[in-house]
């Protein structure tokens, strides 16, 4: 399994950043470097244009960037990789690949008010359109052994929910499990899998406006059952919602609009947003270990546990039953 999430982001100083936006790009006029998991990110600009210099992890390949940037490209993205000076979409500097990205302008949907059902709705649509154009997508490295691919879930619990020291926390977490070893796993070989972006967090969806909506960071790119682009999303939407399941309910809606589920899909989806929320706070809690001072790692832990703690009141059923509704499927 890829083990990138041991490799701390690099540390190249705002001084090298300059340096070799300068030496690579003709870039000189920085502005601030952009938080970022396990990569770095420094924001330049030019006249009116605005660029992220992009460092990736050193544990990152040249086929997981090249499948990045070939992704960008296909679904025609406004975030897409731009050119060296002397034509490489991709530059190799002390060990590290180096890109120059387009920004994309707006709020992250986690600082952006209100989460208004118009805007959830475009969300979905936009998340359909990108899955519909990459569900033909082929790549060599699309096959990734990743941490965040739902395909390694129950490993992924197993191995770190020991790190979950609340009691009611741990239940929660092993009754994820239980249902997703009794509903989901004797049905994953009738599950569509292709490429997704695979992190649609609130902070990787991108808003202008109700209407404008985009997506970066496409670090997470995997094969994997396609039902996990709208369950990540989801996961992520319901956050600090007083109706979480109505807010579910719209970026479902609007997916289905553009890049239909089939049954079998919605019969899971919502043991797959539960799983997400699993694996984000399990995750957290590994990575707390390994950089217990990197405030960005944990940002969503609270809220997660607050969702978490508010579904194991809702009836599950009713919840299936909206969900099906709404795809106009059967119940």
């Amino acid at each position: 399994m890829s083990n990138s999430l041991r490799h701390l982001a690099p540390e190249f100083s705002t001084d090298e950043a300059k340096e070799i936006a300068m030496k690579f790009y003709n870039l000189n006029e920085f502005v601030c470097q952009l938080p970022s998991e396990r990569d770095q990110n420094f924001l330049f600009q030019n006249n009116q244009s605005k660029f992220i210099l992009k460092i990736s992890n050193i544990s990152e390949i040249y086929s997981i960037i090249d499948m990045q940037n070939c992704v960008m490209e296909h679904i025609n993205t406004s975030s897409r990789c731009l050119p060296s000076l002397d034509g490489q979409m991709i530059i190799t500097y002390k060990n590290h690949f180096i890109r120059l990205i387009n920004y994309l302008p707006g709020v992250p949907l986690g600082n952006y008010q209100p989460h208004s059902a118009k805007l959830l709705i475009n969300l979905g649509k936009v998340l359909g359109e990108i899955d519909k154009s990459l569900y033909e997508f082929k790549h060599e490295s699309m096959k990734r052994d990743l941490y965040w691919n739902m395909m390694n879930a129950e490993k992924i619990i197993n191995t770190y929910k020991h790190l979950i020291i609340n009691k009611n926390h741990y239940e929660i977490i092993e009754n994820i499990l239980k249902d997703w070893i009794e509903f989901v796993i004797p049905q994953v070989s009738l599950l569509r899998c292709s490429v997704i972006h695979n992190d649609a967090n609130d902070y990787n969806i991108i808003v202008t406006d109700e209407e404008n909506v985009g997506l970066i960071d496409f670090g997470d790119l995997c094969e994997t059952f396609t039902v996990c682009e709208a369950a990540i999303a989801c996961a992520y939407i319901m956050l600090d919602k007083d109706d979480p399941i109505d807010a579910a309910t719209n970026l479902i809606y609007g997916y289905n609009q553009i890049f239909p589920f089939e049954k079998i899909e919605i019969d899971l989806i919502y043991y797959f947003i539960r799983m997400r929320l699993a694996m984000s706070v399990t995750i957290s809690a590994h990575q707390k270990q390994i950089q217990p001072d990197n405030h960005y790692l944990v940002i969503s832990e609270k809220p997660a546990w607050n969702l978490l703690e508010k579904l194991t009141n809702i009836d599950s059923n009713i919840v299936h039953q909206t969900f099906r509704s709404i795809c106009h499927f059967s119940n």
